[in-house]
């Protein structure tokens, strides 16, 4: 198993999704990850895996009861796979038209420069081998990035002109007397003194005003407002 990622200059308005690239093409993986940069998309996060049965039956949860479900729980367990995480703008749908029809024959048919047409196979068991997937939503997105990178934290890709500002405005104003105040202390144990005075001065800690003792309460409407109970 091995596990990598890489930036992006994708503005914050990029989209991500879970693309895995099956065992009956696991041996093309490198030409697929290629043509996928190729065509505009950002691998952010790598991880080859073999799934167990239950861990793929898991993943395609969805299909469970389905007459394909026990079919597509023995292909994607039957040999290793390369889970990505991809970043593009629209990037769902990108993914789906670049990977093809769901079926080969229908890809090899209709869409023969599509990703499926070329690296699916047609079987005597049907069209379970077509090589690629790829989430069907955004909330499936986001479970399935998780199932394979737990800690991955799926959000929108900042520019590095956001990452400066958001620097400037937020970090340096603590940061820097922080250094400063550190130099000049000299404390015995610095790392803990800095984390600590970072901490104490952490500028998104939530402040908790002090007030009276002030019951909470509903407050009454006001004599223009109208009952909209009724």
């Amino acid at each position: 198993m091995s596990v990598c990622s890489s930036e992006s200059e994708d503005g914050p308005s990029s989209e991500r999704t879970l693309a895995i690239i099956k065992p009956e093409a696991y041996d093309n993986a490198e030409d697929i990850e290629n043509h996928i940069r190729d065509k505009g998309f950002t691998i952010l996060a790598r991880r080859e895996v073999r799934l167990s049965p239950e861990e793929a039956a898991e993943l395609y949860r969805g299909h469970y009861g389905r007459l394909h479900f026990p079919h597509l729980v023995a292909q994607m367990s039957s040999g290793p796979i390369v889970a990505l995480v991809l970043a593009a703008s629209d990037c769902i749908q990108k993914w789906k038209t670049l990977m093809g029809p769901a079926k080969v024959m229908e890809a090899q048919a209709y869409w023969p420069d599509s990703l499926r047409a070329c690296y699916g196979r047609r079987t005597k068991h049907g069209d379970y081998f077509n090589g690629l997937h790829g989430s069907e939503n955004l909330a499936e997105a986001y479970r399935e990035i998780h199932f394979f990178f737990p800690s991955m934290v799926v959000g929108p890709i900042l520019r590095k002109w956001q990452i400066s500002d958001y620097i400037h405005k937020y970090l340096a104003p603590t940061l820097g007397p922080a250094l400063t105040e550190l130099a000049h202390n000299r404390p015995a144990e610095p790392i803990l003194w800095l984390a600590e005075k970072l901490r104490a001065s952490n500028p998104n800690e939530p402040r908790m005003e002090k007030t009276s003792n002030v019951k909470c309460h509903t407050p009454e409407p006001s004599e223009g407002s109208c009952d909209c109970s009724q």
